[in-house]
Formats: C-alpha cells, structure tokens, sequence
C-alpha cells in the first residue's frame, strides 16, 4: 500500500482538490462514506481565522491488492487516531479506477482545540501501510523508512510485524526509493492527456538501452520528440534536468524518472561535455556522390589516380579509428595504455572545468534588484513577525506611561513592576527577532560564515538584558527595516557588498589556480598529441611512441612527447630573431629616408 500525504495551504482554496476528490472525471465510479464539499470550504474559513497555514491535510493511499471499502474505511479510521484527529470531521472518499479502489481522507488542520498532528507524519503513515498489509496478508511494499518502522513496531509490541517489515531492508547501502514523478506532475498531465506512466516506462527503456551515455539518451528521447534541458529553478537545484515534449508538457526530472544519483548525474554531465563532438561524415559522402557522378566522364587510369589521391586526402583528415566499445579486441597492453590515457585526460579536463563552490551556489550574475526582491520575499515572515514584536512594544511602553500617569490607583508600584516586566520581555523578544533576521541575511547572502542561531521565544531571563542591549545599539538599523523602502535599500546594499565578496573570493580562487591550470591545459594538448600524433614529429620518434603504445607504457610515450616539445622549444626561439632582422632589413629597403632616421 502506498500512502501519500499533501497540505493544502489556507489561501490556495479548497475547490481544486475538492473538485479532484468528489468528483473525478477519470474515476470509474466514487464512492462518498462521509464529508461533504461544504465541510471542506467551512474548514478552510476555521483555519484562515485561527490564522493557520495550512487548511487541509488531503490522505489518498492506494492498496497493492483488492480491498473492501470496510477495510479501506478502518485504514482511513486508524489514520485519525495516529494524528489525533477527530473521526467525526473528516471527508473519506473512495475511488474505483481501473477495476481497483483507492481511498482519499480529508482532514481539517483545525481541530478545535489543536492542530493536527504533522511530527515525523511520513513515517507514521507508512508504520500504519505496512501494518496493515500484515494484518490484510498482502505483499509488503518498502519504503524510505523501514528501519524506523521496525524500531516503532518493536515499541508498541508488534514484534510479528517488525520481523516481516525488516526482511524489507536491503542488506547492502543501497539509495531509498523516490517517486518518479510528485502527483502535482501527474495532475498536471492527466489535464493535457498525457500519458505519463506510459512516458516513464520509456524512458526507462531509452536510459537501459544508452548504458549510461547521456548522448545516446538524448538521441532515444528525440526519435520521440522529446528533449533534456536544464529546469528553470534558480533558488536550488540549478543542475537539474527535467524531460519534455515538443509541446513543453513536462514529463519530470531526470534524476527521478531514472533513479539516479545527483552526484552520478553531474559525473555524466561533465562526461559528455569532456567528449568530442561526433564527427561529421556528410561532406564526405557528398565528396563520394559527386566523385561517383564524374566516374562516367573520366578514363580509367585518371579514376585510379584521383580515387587515391581523395582517399590520401581523407585519411590525413580524420582521427584514428579506434573500437573503444570493444575494447578486448584490442591487445593487452594498448588496453592499458587507452585506459591510462583516458584516465589522464579526465583528470585534466575536471581541473580546466572546475568552479568555485560559490559559483555553483549562485550561479550566473542576477541583477541586484532580483536579489533584492528574492530576500524581501524569503524573509516576508520574518518582517510581519518584526513589525508585530515592534507593536507588542509600543503597546507595552504605552500601558507603562499611563500607569505611572495615574497617582491615585491602588496596587500601583505592584501594577508597575508588571507593566514594566512585561515591557522587558517584548523589548527582548523584539531584539531576539531582529537579531535572527539580520544574521539570516547576512548568513544566506556569504557576508557571515556563522549560522545564524534558532529564534527562542520567549527569551531565556538570562538573557534577556543582553538583547535588550543588542537592541539599543541597532536601534537605527530597527528603524531602517521597519520601513519598507528604506529597508529594501539595505537588503540591496547588503546584496551588493555581498556580490562584490563573491567576485573578490572568486578572482582570487581562480588566481591562485593558474599554474594548476596552466599545466593542465599543457597535459590536454600533449595527451591530444599522443592521440593524433602530428606530421612534423619525425619517423623515428613516432615509431618509438607506436612501440610503447602497444606495450602499454603510457608515460613512457608522455615522456617521449615532452622530450620533442622541449627539443623544438629553442630552436623556435633561435629562429625568431632571424625572422624579425629579415622583417627589419626589408623595411630599410623601401623606407623613405625620414623613416629610417626614425627607425635608427
């Protein structure tokens, strides 16, 4: 059984999934247990009142096997009391798709007295699937969290089921299952009419048959009509790849629908971008046709001579062939040499390709308004919390004037030692907030390395005169972010010195790394040298470099390599002064004589 979770934040609504769950079109027939559309809209106005975030708790779990709708009913019943919600307020639907049935579970967030329960709400939910799959006697579905499941089964004495859960567990590390696709996805094109698991099981297909070569994948997913590219996140996840038609229906990232690793995935990226272009033979073949066509016109002999003449031209023209997809049927020690080479060339290619970790994070250059605007909206809960301390302050201090304005009152010292201990407290926890506010800033912006430390509210009393000293000293930097233009400029200069940070880190970063780059580049040129070894090596050394090659001496043909770029080094050097005295003299010849007075 598969159980998932999703809240329903209180200004989306409640019509959309009201809409999905009551009255599906795709459904072959629903079934209402309890819950109306009515009670979901009520729910929401509770939760905007209460001043909740969230509205709904939607549940849908879905069986592996047939299930009665009474089992499927208790399932949704052991559901409320493992978060504490009352039985009583809820909307169970079920949903009869394909000859199967499935269950959706809404739940207000409100409930009355609490909010529903949301700790560790995955796992519990998946304890409550495997739970009754046991009791049901169906087939156990692992998940994420077997090895928390058996741990809570074990406590609440359910030791049968725990031993069944942990046979679950593979014995190797292996990666937690992911879904392929989030049900947003999936909503998403089932309104397009788009079939995506039919989608998914391709793509499978095309990613088995590339054995893991991303430009073999790219050309499957083309004979579909479908392209890899970048996602459009900016704020994380900036190497993601996503899948598309030609349309723009999104299929999914590539990472889930192929089960693979993030860190695997940047390997293969920097694979492919490390490989050559596929050559080109289309000019050849042109070459060909027309060579074919002026076959008729020509005498025997005058075919001969050009079809080797053609052929001589286009051998030195393109690279050697070299079966690296078969490499046992290559000899033993030119196995080792490819190997060693290509081992090089990676190696080298990671240094010239390589970025600072800054780089990564940030990414290409965004204008500091976009900065500006992506903080001001990251901290908008931060602000309201701010602005509402600054309130409960002022509502403090004015409590405390009129206190001590009145003579006659009785109980007044008492009256104003409480006013004043009230006062304290805001004053401290309005200190707390603005402290953690501009360390997050500053934190999430590369201007601080510290953390900024969690809020803690209420304010310990040990140090609650420390905030209040912390206060006074940002008064004017309180004053500037409880205004909003004014408080924008500042997150705006922070973003600039910030950048300004970046560059200077990111410079130096790369300065510091020109010798290594430098002698990488170096390595790439000779390890190209050792691949398509050049006409002006003389006869002699290539043949020692083909001989050492087949022995599988990699350095050995390196070295020889060195030792013929620093033998042709001062011989270069010797013939450029030659070159600039032959330049000199010519000049002399057909200057005027003014010119060559300047010349001397």
């Amino acid at each position: 059984m598969i159980v998932q979770e999703t809240r329903i934040k209180s200004s989306s609504g409640h019509q959309a999934v009201s809409r999905h769950v009551l009255s599906g079109a795709q459904n072959e027939a629903i079934r209402r247990i309890s819950g109306s559309d009515y009670l979901l809209k009520d729910w929401m106005k509770e939760a905007k009142r209460e001043g909740i975030r969230y509205g709904l708790r939607h549940i849908a779990f879905n069986p592996s096997e047939t299930m009665t709708d009474q089992q499927l009913s208790d399932f949704a019943g052991d559901i409320c009391r493992e978060l504490e919600a009352d039985p009583e307020r809820m909307t169970f639907v079920i949903h009869q798709k394909d000859g199967k049935t499935h269950g959706h579970l809404l739940l207000p967030e409100w409930q009355q007295s609490h909010v529903l329960s949301s700790k560790f709400s995955w796992v519990r939910l998946e304890k409550l699937a495997r739970l009754a799959e046991v009791k049901l006697g169906h087939a156990l579905v692992p998940g994420r969290h077997d090895k928390a499941i058996v741990k809570a089964l074990r406590e609440s004495g359910e030791h049968d089921a725990a031993r069944k859960v942990e046979a679950l567990i593979p014995t190797e590390k292996t990666p937690p299952p992911v879904a392929a696709y989030t049900s947003q996805a999936r909503r998403m094109a089932e309104r397009q009419d788009f079939d995506l698991p039919t989608a998914r099981r391709e793509i499978m297909t095309f990613w088995e048959k590339s054995e893991n070569d991303l430009r073999k994948f790219r050309h499957f997913l083309s004979s579909k009509n479908w392209h890899m590219r970048a996602g459009d996140r900016t704020d994380r996840g900036r190497e993601a790849h996503i899948i598309e038609t030609a349309d723009g229906v999104l299929i999914g990232s590539f990472t889930r629908l192929t089960k693979v690793r993030m860190k695997d995935f940047r390997q293969l990226l920097e694979d492919e971008a490390s490989k050559k272009p596929l050559l080109d033979l289309r000019p050849v073949a042109q070459k060909s046709e027309a060579r074919e066509a002026r076959r008729a016109f020509l005498s025997q002999r005058e075919h001969t001579d050009e079809t080797k003449a053609e052929r001589l031209r286009i051998q030195e023209r393109l690279l050697s062939i070299v079966p690296f997809k078969n490499p046992e049927r290559l000899s033993p020690g030119l196995q080792i040499y490819f190997k060693d080479w290509k081992r090089e060339m990676q190696a080298a290619r990671a240094v010239l390709n390589a970025r600072h970790p800054l780089e990564k994070r940030y990414g290409s250059k965004v204008s500091l308004d976009m900065q500006t605007a992506d903080v001001m909206k990251m901290m908008r809960q931060g602000w309201a919390k701010l602005r509402k301390a600054n309130a409960l302050v002022a509502e403090a201090r004015k409590a405390l004037n009129e206190l001590e304005e009145r003579k006659w009152e009785f109980f007044r010292k008492r009256k104003i030692s409480d006013a004043e201990k009230v006062l304290q407290e805001a004053l401290a926890q309005l200190a707390e907030i603005l402290r953690y506010c501009v360390e997050f800033i500053l934190y999430h912006l590369g201007l601080s390395n510290q953390k900024p430390a969690p809020l803690q509210i209420p304010v310990p009393v040990e140090q609650e005169m420390a905030r209040q000293d912390y206060l006074e000293r940002r008064a004017d930097l309180l004053k500037t972010l409880l205004d909003e233009k004014a408080c924008r400029d500042w997150v705006k200069g922070r973003c600039r010195d910030a950048e300004h940070k970046r560059a200077r880190v990111i410079a130096q970063w790369h300065e510091d790394r020109v010798p290594e780059v430098e002698k990488a580049e170096q390595m790439v040129m000779q390890l190209e040298t050792l691949a398509r070894l050049p006409r002006r090596i003389p006869g002699e050394v290539r043949a020692r470099i083909e001989t050492l090659k087949r022995c599988g001496d990699f350095q050995g043909t390196l070295n020889e390599v060195r030792l013929f770029d620093a033998m042709q080094r001062p011989l270069a050097l010797e013939e450029s002064p030659k070159i600039v005295s032959h330049q000199r003299s010519k000049i002399e010849r057909v200057a005027t004589p003014s010119i060559q007075a300047a010349l001397l």
